[in-house]
């Protein structure tokens, strides 16, 4: 009988080290070369911060025994660490993508270790001050005004100062009319802007950026549209800067749509990672996207196979990432 039941203790464990042995990618085991991976995100505060943690989780779930970090950055500042590989991953935007390649922009020389993933969705880049502020309407009217940017070295201050370049507009303006310019992460510039330390608050949502939704409770907050003229010409120039309306209700109080111009989010990975593994990691996101839908549905809405080579050029994928998209009919075989 004793020994029996020995027989059945060791039944027991042995299926359960099974079952842990099988853990990850729907129960394949799936293996990731190495044990660990960062993916560069945004600051806390922005639409970017629960992108990668509902993307760290959805990976650790998947892959068996795997490590996923999310490091704080920005666009630019992102796939400048994908070159030198401080992250394997990264979230930025299209425009910056474009900029790395060529070594333009925030670039001094190209990144030739960066390679696209896929594209996400279109980001709104909002030009915001109180509503109480009478005299800031217009563009114009933020020259001589403490101005804050988001963090510094990422895509958002780039797209801006092009965007002002069809005003006329640069650092140098604003700092002899009286102004001044202020960088950081989302959240402090939110509160700042509600404790009037800035007057202007510029940032990227998808529509809304999430940080001015936490101080328009109490501070309610106004868009500055943009002329629709310079926002065709600057859509024109190939600097991955496209315009669409912030659509209406986006904030409180904010009925009619806005112009705007907008950018795309991307992912991109480091272009030495297996090509399985860049595989699976593309087929892993693409296929639990009702995580994303649960966790950040404003964007995850946008999340397609339709619009993924938005801003980006077949030929920049990376060899996994491309096979994915074969199969599933996005590039042709």
């Amino acid at each position: 009988m004793k020994k029996l039941f020995i027989s059945g203790v060791l039944l027991i464990l042995l299926l359960i080290v099974t079952a842990c042995g099988s853990s990850g990618a729907s129960g394949d085991g799936l293996e990731a070369p190495d044990k660990f991976l960062k993916i560069g995100s945004g600051p806390m505060g922005s639409g970017w911060y629960p992108i990668t943690t509902a993307l760290s989780e959805v990976y650790m779930d998947e892959f068996a025994g795997l490590n996923v970090s999310q490091v704080e950055g920005g666009s630019a500042s992102n796939l400048k660490a994908l070159q030198i590989g401080d992250i394997q991953y990264g979230i930025h935007y299209t425009s910056d993508y474009a900029d790395a390649l060529k070594g333009t922009g925030s670039f001094d020389k190209k990144m030739d270790q960066v390679a696209a993933l896929g594209s996400l969705y279109p980001v709104y880049q909002t030009i915001a001050t109180l509503a109480e502020n009478d005299e800031i309407n217009r563009v114009e009217d933020i020259v001589d005004k403490h101005i804050f940017l988001g963090p510094k070295g990422g895509g958002g201050p780039v797209a801006f100062w092009r965007m002002m370049e069809e005003y006329g507009i640069d650092a140098q303006t604003i700092e002899e009319a009286g102004g001044e310019v202020s960088y950081g992460n989302y959240n402090d510039g939110a509160s700042m802007l509600k404790d009037g330390v800035v007057d202007v608050f510029v940032g990227g949502g998808a529509p809304q950026v999430t940080s001015l939704q936490e101080i328009e409770v109490t501070k309610p907050i106004k868009v500055i549209p943009l002329d629709e003229e310079k926002l065709k010409s600057i859509s024109e120039k190939d600097l991955g800067i496209s315009y669409d309306n912030l659509p209406g209700g986006t904030y409180e109080g904010l009925d009619k749509e806005i112009p705007t111009y907008t950018l795309v989010a991307m992912f991109s990975v480091r272009k030495d990672l297996e090509e399985s593994y860049v595989y699976n990691l593309t087929k892993i996101f693409w296929e639990n996207q009702g995580a994303f839908e649960s966790q950040i549905p404003q964007r995850a809405k946008n999340f397609t196979l339709d619009t993924v080579l938005d801003g980006i050029n077949p030929d920049t994928l990376h060899p996994g990432a491309k096979k994915f998209y074969k199969e599933e009919g996005v590039l042709d075989k």
